[in-house]
């Protein structure tokens, strides 16, 4: 069985003060705005799981300690006692020995675990208590401590690994490191389970080396003077050894010679391909960048039919959120939040018929903290006029969403919408029925705060185009010449291009502007 993280809880790092996520066992797509702290997460895991404190070193302190934490260190009582920790834990599930079992971590529970903790150093608490009084401003990062533990309180390291991680990054592809070190940890996670291959392959590896040295140089260094010692050879050190040489091949071209695309897709199938096995945890950064939109749907594909291993993915596509199933999204957001929302509830009939349906518009949605909800383009296109027109401001400035997600999926946006609690419009057509297309239907969203469905009460007016009419009759009738009633329900997109593009006011109906007015509060 390969591990599974069950908990990570983030403070102080980067942008997190106090942060905590439940993870899925198998698939956890992370979406959110820029800035919002999606890729800090992966790399938090990442850090920890490979337990380097020349990365941490790497780094900075300055750049992985949280801003927040150091302001209000400096506005505050300025002693060692007050300096703040930094803890990266992941609370494990798997088969494990004693050493990973304690209370070792932030919750004091006793259970397997490993950590992160960077914090000052103890033993220089004279030199750090003395700086602090002299410098005010000075903020002691040099004099802080790197410690990998268990939460049996055991250090472990890089040669010690606990569970095994992969990073698939998109924004470095075609960086050189990035592709040796994803060989690099592909050949020792290959190699784990039989380290005597691993010594052999060094070993002939070294031999093939200084054979090369005594034999295919001979004839060339015996053409060099000799007086002064000196010969042509191989270049040493640990960044000549045979991990620093390895490369994947696909069909005999190695993967660096691969366009960027490519290489998402080769990289992320070759970790699949035994995960569980050889990866307990893949992290995936926005691996939609680069892909074309068919490979783009085989690489979903891939991940979906994998059974094995527990993925991190960020994104901010909607065919990944979508095809690989809704209730695996955790969406965080920039506000002060202890944990991201998560749609682990979401009814699994919800999550299927998105998987089915085109995916517009769905990050957007579960992103958005306020939205209205149209049936059609007609609507859409138009209600950036109506909201201009009742505001004198834009929806953008509002920070409100127009989406069309068609009348009959309404009910799932909504499911969606009492999981994230953020506000949300519907404008429905009332089909001549007003109290069953209108009440009934979402009766049972009545209870939610945050959810409001607006309509025309008047059953003679059933669609939006006869209600548009009825407010705009001589306009209408001016543009559209005889019988304009029929002529938009027949053709209402291009109805709405000319009301929208030509330049006398329009009246906004009734339950439009007071969906304006509610969304707005």
């Amino acid at each position: 069985m390969s591990s599974i993280i069950k908990k990570i809880r983030l403070i102080n790092f980067k942008r997190f003060k106090n942060y905590t996520i439940f993870p899925n066992e198998r698939i956890n797509i992370l979406v959110g705005d820029n800035e919002v702290g999606k890729s800090s997460v992966l790399e938090a895991v990442d850090l920890v799981a490979n337990g380097n404190v020349r990365r941490v070193e790497s780094y900075g302190l300055d750049r992985l300690l949280n801003i927040d934490a150091v302001k209000e260190f400096n506005n505050g009582i300025r002693n060692f006692d007050n300096l703040p920790d930094l803890r990266v834990e992941l609370y494990l599930q798997g088969n494990f020995d004693f050493s990973m079992n304690g209370k070792n971590n932030t919750d004091k529970i006793k259970c397997d675990g490993i950590r992160l903790v960077c914090s000052p150093n103890e033993d220089y608490r004279t030199e750090i208590t003395t700086v602090l009084n002299e410098n005010p401003g000075y903020f002691p990062y040099e004099y802080y401590s790197i410690r990998f533990s268990t939460f049996a309180d055991e250090g472990y390291s890089g040669y010690k690994k606990k569970i095994r991680s992969v990073v698939i990054d998109s924004t470095n592809m075609n960086s050189e490191y990035a592709t040796n070190d994803f060989i690099h940890r592909m050949y020792m996670q290959y190699t784990e389970a039989d380290i005597k291959e691993r010594a052999s392959h060094n070993s002939q590896y070294r031999r093939m080396r200084n054979s090369f040295c005594a034999e295919s140089l001979k004839t060339l260094n015996e053409r060099v003077p000799t007086e002064k010692n000196y010969a042509f050879g191989l270049k040493s050190g640990t960044s000549m050894e045979l991990d620093g040489d390895l490369m994947i091949y696909e069909n005999e071209i190695g993967i660096d010679s691969k366009g960027t695309g490519k290489q998402i897709f080769i990289k992320t199938d070759f970790a699949l391909e035994h995960s569980g096995d050889n990866v307990d945890v893949i992290l995936i950064e926005e691996p939609e960048n680069h892909l074309s939109p068919i490979n783009l749907r085989k690489l979903v594909q891939r991940v979906a039919e994998t059974k094995n291993g527990q993925l991190f993915i960020t994104t901010h596509n909607s065919l990944i959120s979508t095809r690989l199933e809704l209730n695996n999204l955790l969406i965080m957001r920039l506000s002060g939040e202890s944990h991201p929302v998560a749609l682990h509830d979401l009814s699994e009939d919800t999550a299927k018929y998105f998987m089915k349906t085109p995916p517009a518009s769905i990050v957007e949605f579960a992103l958005c903290r306020k939205a209205i909800l149209v049936e059609g383009p007609s609507e859409y296109m138009l209600l950036d006029k109506f909201y201009n027109q009742c505001t004198s401001c834009s929806p953008e400035k509002d920070d409100v969403h127009i989406i069309d997600v068609r009348g009959l999926s309404f009910k799932r946006y909504l499911e969606i919408a009492k999981l994230t609690g953020s506000r949300i419009a519907v404008l429905t057509d009332n089909d001549s029925d007003a109290q069953k297309h209108c009440v009934e239907k979402y009766k049972d969203f009545n209870d939610s705060d945050n959810i409001q469905i607006f309509f025309e009460s008047d059953n003679s007016k059933r669609t939006f185009e006869i209600v548009l009419y009825g407010d705009n009759r001589v306009l209408c009738d001016d543009l559209f010449n005889n019988d304009a009633e029929k002529y938009m329900l027949n053709n209402k997109t291009e109805a709405a291009y000319t009301l929208l593009n030509q330049e006398q006011p329009i009246t906004t109906p009734e339950y439009i502007q007071k969906a304006i007015k509610w969304i707005r509060q």
